[in-house]
């Protein structure tokens, strides 16, 4: 584990350790990447408070959320008296232009006026 992870555990740990869970009316999000997909690193985090689980799909595939995914469960079916919800962040808009004509190469002059469209026929 990072030392970066496992200092915002502790910071975690400490909000946890000062006041019950029923109590607590703040949730905490934590956004889930590379460093804590282990069901190890899955499970700190559960046991340090997370609230809502976030898979950033800007970010890496759907198959590496979707493994995340299976060991998040695997990690709460050993914490049945925790309970975890799941926030998808989808990628947000994306402007895609197609293909263009000239093999990608499009030369644009100075105060032209130029169209994007979505339109690919």
């Amino acid at each position: 584990m990072s030392a970066a992870l496992s200092l915002n555990l502790k910071s975690i740990d400490c909000i946890m350790a000062n006041v019950e869970g029923a109590q607590r009316k703040t949730k905490i999000f934590c956004t889930l990447g590379p460093a804590c997909w282990s069901e190890e690193g899955l499970l700190e985090l559960i046991d340090a408070g997370m609230n809502v689980a976030r898979f950033n799909f800007s970010h890496g595939d759907h198959a590496s959320h979707l493994s995340c995914l299976t060991r998040l469960r695997g990690a709460l079916a050993k914490r049945p008296n925790k309970n975890v919800a799941i926030m998808l962040d989808t990628k947000g808009p994306e402007i895609r232009t197609g293909f263009l004509a000239n093999k990608g190469k499009v030369t644009i002059q100075k105060d032209s006026l130029i169209e994007l469209t979505t339109d690919y026929e």
